[in-house]
């Protein structure tokens, strides 16, 4: 079993056509964020005969402790935990996790500090950003992961996972096409509508100077989006990353207040995708930003 798409995405890469060994991933949430999902009573049908759960990892999934309790003997590989092993990663590449989302304001933050503490909860169950599968790098390390930890419960098969995690991590670094952006915002300030595109941003080098971490359940305050387009204005930013569903109506405010575009990118969570589905997303989000340019 998988926890999520990024997840099922790679697990489904690295177990190819393996003999006797097959991938499922756990019911989605159709809207909303991944943090705050419930599992469903098929899902719990369904993990009571899994082997393994494979993970994202860092606070994405809440109800983790649920399932190791339920489920004491489940092995769970957790994708996370070995990026953070990994001192090269953990140092330099994970994002920290924004509690008051934008701005250096004190009188904001003390605004919303206890309240968001007390009824937002899900944006603090966690220390860091855990949407690290849209830095492509940052998702090849979790496919390494996976394969490493399938052949170590699997040693039958070990040298297939092995073979298909490296064909993928090598079609990662030739297909993305990232259409020169590593260069074209490299130092670049942009801001961002929804944290998974701080990794979107760190992978391309840009400076993120403001993040608004929109879901269904997020209040937003005029305060906060004043200060969002004040920081917009103030450090040049010329492109801002959303995802439409719940960012289309602050976008609309930041394209006419400023100077800067909003472009709307997918964050893989929502829907359906197959095996070949993480390149293909990448690319066009990757697209979209550069016809933004």
């Amino acid at each position: 079993m998988t926890s999520c798409n990024p997840i099922y995405i790679a697990t489904t890469n690295v177990v190819g056509d393996t003999d006797g060994v097959t991938v499922q991933n756990l019911s989605q949430p159709t809207t909303g964020c991944l943090h705050d999902y419930t599992l469903t009573t098929e899902d719990m049908k369904n993990l009571s005969k899994a082997d393994v759960l494979v993970v994202n990892g860092g606070g994405m999934e809440g109800y983790l402790e649920d399932v190791m309790e339920a489920y004491p003997e489940l092995t769970i590989i957790d994708t996370y935990e070995c990026l953070e092993h990994d001192s090269s990663y953990y140092d330099l590449h994970f994002v920290e996790e924004n509690d008051e989302e934008i701005l250096e304001d004190e009188h904001l933050e003390e605004e919303h500090t206890e309240e968001e503490h007390s009824e937002d909860g899900h944006h603090h169950d966690h220390e860091q950003n855990s949407h690290i599968w849209m830095d492509s790098e940052m998702f090849a390390v979790q496919v390494q992961a996976i394969a490493d930890g399938l052949s170590e419960l699997d040693a039958s098969n070990a040298s297939s996972y092995e073979k298909n995690a490296s064909d993928y991590i090598d079609a990662l670094n030739t297909k993305i096409d990232k259409q020169e952006l590593d260069q074209k915002l490299s130092g670049d300030n942009v801001a961002v509508l929804h944290e998974a595109f701080e990794y979107t941003a760190l992978s391309l080098g840009a400076n993120v100077v403001a993040t608004l971490d929109l879901d269904e359940e997020r209040q937003v305050s005029a305060g906060e989006v004043s200060q969002l387009i004040d920081s917009i204005r103030d450090n040049n930013v010329r492109i801002v990353f959303a995802e439409y569903d719940y960012g289309k109506s602050v976008g609309d405010l930041i394209e006419e207040q400023t100077d800067a575009k909003v472009v709307y990118l997918e964050t893989l969570v929502h829907g359906s995708y197959g095996a070949s589905d993480y390149v293909t997303t990448m690319n066009d989000n990757y697209l979209k930003i550069s016809n933004s340019l």
